[in-house]
């Protein structure tokens, strides 16, 4: 077997927000969906990685051509997980190591750093071929993929309820041929949280590499470096799909005076700071995977004034089929009041459908 550190992979793609340079041997991933990418000829691959958490375990994922093949709790410490075994080394495979788990400031020492790959010792790294476009996605649980695995009967808030390989962003950047990156944090929204703690709303974060991660381990790695978006250039596609939560947290305040007029202003100012980073995207603002009542005017005013002041069209919104209607089956139905496979593929195709006819 040979052994190469993240910095002597000739090729690789990086997907999800980090503070990586070649200057680096190890590469730290923070948000759920964030991957690291090899192509291969190769009989066998295998990862050294170090996981540290005390009770929220962190999932890894690993797909081949796309597809997953295996999906298990990584150990607590340094060490080395076989990835894949017995391939075909006359076949070109791209193999993706990707985070299922959101970033858990709720876990004090939560982080995930790739050291190096084996490969066996007649295995070869090939180029990994260039996507065509990039998309960012900004959102909630329906992001980190909160429901997308279990039973509809489990209610326990726990890692294993919690597959962000399996959201419709995954399944839409896969549709388009797009790499992607992805920031989506469970019960946050753009002004509150589900139970209003206006500490934990995803805007303040935006700039910034994972600074929803906090503790020593965290900021050791990077997470709260700013983030270049794409040295720079930002992505050809904004999806935000925030508001659920701030609909429940506008329930559960009990002073709701002024609230409204938040969520439209705060609507605002988001899309101002994302344009900003991203000057050619296409943004879209989606809703619907659950039902909501209120908030989609808010946030369709919001979306409105802005488009009106700052003369900026390109800006969208789309509302979509929501777990209510589609979840007809006890199979299809996620898990913890979360929409299932079934809806966030339907939102994949919906989106994926509205993009292509712009």
């Amino acid at each position: 077997m040979k052994e190469l550190k993240i910095n002597q992979l000739d090729y690789k793609r990086i997907l999800g927000r980090n503070s990586y340079d070649d200057s680096k041997e190890e590469l730290a991933l923070f948000w759920g969906g964030a991957a690291l990418e090899i192509n291969i000829n190769a009989r066998e691959v295998w990862a050294c990685i170090s996981a540290d958490y005390d009770n929220l375990e962190i999932w890894l994922a690993v797909e081949i051509n796309g597809v997953q093949i295996s999906r298990f709790i990584l150990e607590k410490g340094r060490k080395w997980y076989c990835i894949a075994h017995n391939l075909n080394p006359q076949k070109e495979n791209l193999i993706s190591i990707i985070k299922d788990t959101q970033p858990l400031d709720e876990d004090k020492t939560h982080s995930l750093v790739i050291h190096s790959i084996r490969l066996d010792d007649e295995g070869l790294l090939l180029p990994v071929k260039p996507r065509e476009c990039s998309i960012e996605f900004i959102g909630d649980s329906l992001t980190a993929g909160e429901g997308l695995v279990g039973a509809p009967e489990e209610m326990d808030w726990i890692p294993s309820w919690m597959s962000a390989s399996r959201t419709y962003a995954i399944r839409l950047a896969k549709k388009l041929n797009a790499d992607w990156n992805t920031m989506g944090k469970s019960g946050w929204g753009i002004c509150w949280s589900w139970d209003y703690n206006v500490n934990c709303r995803i805007p303040p974060h935006y700039e910034n590499v994972c600074s929803v991660l906090k503790e020593k381990n965290s900021v050791a790695l990077g997470a709260n470096e700013p983030w270049t978006f794409n040295g720079g250039k930002g992505s050809d596609l904004v999806i935000i799909n925030l508001g659920t939560n701030d609909e429940t947290g506008m329930r559960n305040a009990k002073d709701k005076s002024g609230l409204p007029e938040k969520v439209v202003s705060s609507v605002k100012d988001f899309l101002s700071v994302i344009r900003s980073h991203n000057p050619n995207a296409k943004i879209i603002w989606v809703w619907g995977l659950l039902s909501l009542e209120f908030v989609p005017a808010l946030i369709q005013k919001g979306v409105d004034e802005y488009k009106a002041e700052s003369a900026d069209n390109n800006i969208f919104t789309l509302e979509l089929d929501s777990s209510a209607s589609l979840e007809i089956n006890h199979e299809d139905k996620g898990s913890r009041e979360h929409p299932g496979a079934k809806t966030h593929e339907a939102a994949a195709v919906s989106i994926a459908e509205f993009i292509r006819s712009l």
